[in-house]
């Protein structure tokens, strides 16, 4: 380990290294969660450029070395862009990469992030196609491994709330889509979303992503929205559970992981986004002290 340069900050460790010198001297079945925004191949970047060919090489090495350090519970998701080699041709490695570690591993489920925030570029605006504005999660592991859907669920809807009103006056019973041919009972949807505290999420999730203004951030252009994050966490990380992020970039999964008490393994090259993502932690840190102080107050 003296090759790696590495603090400890709160219950996270931090480590400036290549991910792929780093990620094999990591014990085996040790960490709960993968939660990971790689670069993408074809991109260009201060931190580098890959082809899709060298893409595919370097994660031909991440996910197995992800899939050994998991837990048997475990899971692991990629938060990756497609993108085009020109106007109205994508490039297929994300489909490539997702068709390959589905069938050697197995994609639990398709799951995506929506960013609301995006704006038209040149493509829509000039060529008549559609504003980019969805990522792939791609989520892989084992079917039965560990989720926790009562940690994410979504409000209700003031739709929703009323109608659960008319449901208990009687006046709402099932109705029968003629579309789709299914049967929907709504009072008792609606009573279970009130007795669970909520209702189930979508597998699109709408997440506006206003990390690149954050001037906490520095340079770092391709940043994961904390929100992101800290669903994801939330959702496949148990109380008290481990996550690696073999891209750290500027810190933000172990951010989240702080704020929830969880231990997290950060993985950068680069030693700008390195020392961003140390101060955020830090940061973090006295969050949570802060956070802990309140509620110290409140019990008492």
């Amino acid at each position: 380990m003296n090759q790696f340069r590495e603090e400890i900050i709160g219950g996270q460790r931090l480590v400036l290294a290549d991910c792929l010198d780093f990620l094999p001297t990591l014990p085996a079945a040790s960490f709960d969660t993968v939660l990971t925004d790689p670069p993408y191949p074809c991109i260009k970047r201060s931190y580098g450029t890959w082809t899709e060919a060298e893409w595919h090489a370097m994660m031909d090495v991440v996910v197995p070395q992800s899939r050994r350090v998991l837990k048997p519970t475990g899971s692991a998701v990629y938060i990756l862009q497609p993108n085009s080699e020109k106007v109205g041709r994508m490039r297929p490695w994300l489909w490539e990469f997702m068709a390959k570690w589905g069938r050697e591993w197995g994609m639990v489920q398709d799951a995506w992030w929506w960013n609301t925030c995006s704006l038209p570029g040149a493509a829509a605006s000039i060529f008549g196609l559609m504003r980019s504005s969805l990522k792939v999660c791609a989520w892989f592991g084992d079917a039965t491994c560990y989720r926790a859907q009562g940690e994410v669920l979504w409000d209700e809807s003031d739709y929703n709330r009323m109608a659960a009103l008319e449901a208990k006056a009687g006046r709402v019973k099932s109705r029968s889509d003629a579309q789709s041919g299914h049967s929907v009972d709504n009072a008792r949807c609606r009573s279970a979303a009130s007795r669970r505290g909520g209702v189930t999420p979508f597998n699109i999730l709408p997440i506006g992503n206003g990390a690149a203004k954050d001037a906490t951030l520095g340079s770092h252009g391709a940043s994961t929205p904390f929100a992101l994050c800290d669903w994801w966490l939330r959702y496949i990380c148990p109380p008290g559970g481990s996550v690696l992020e073999p891209f750290m970039g500027s810190g933000t999964v172990l951010v989240a992981a702080e704020l929830q008490g969880k231990t997290g393994v950060g993985c950068e090259t680069v030693p700008e986004y390195f020392d961003i993502a140390c101060r955020r932690v830090e940061e973090a840190v006295k969050k949570a002290e802060q956070e802990r102080a309140q509620l110290t107050l409140e019990d008492a």
